[in-house]
């Protein structure tokens, strides 16, 4: 059985969640993200890959917090497509 390569956004990922974690920053608890996760909604929560809902339910909770607002996000996301684009 040929196992796929993670992909190295999903190594990221897993780091991430990490480091806001409870043994990282503390912003982002297990629990959090399993509720997280459980609110997505049916076709959202399906739609999704593993990593893909895991950092999904992260972004959810840092932006309920008010850690960083949608806005923020997607100008940041806005700057590295123009400097990919561009680069």
């Amino acid at each position: 059985m040929d196992q796929k390569e993670t992909p190295d956004w999903a190594k990221l990922s897993t780091a991430l969640r990490g480091a806001l974690g409870d043994r990282g920053a503390g912003l982002v608890s297990l629990h959090e993200g399993r509720r997280a996760r459980e609110d997505m909604g049916y076709e959202r929560y399906h739609a999704l890959g593993y990593f893909e809902m895991g950092m999904q339910a992260i972004y959810d909770i840092l932006v309920q917090k008010g850690v960083v607002t949608e806005r923020e996000v997607q100008e940041r996301i806005a700057e590295l497509k123009a400097a990919r684009d561009n680069g």
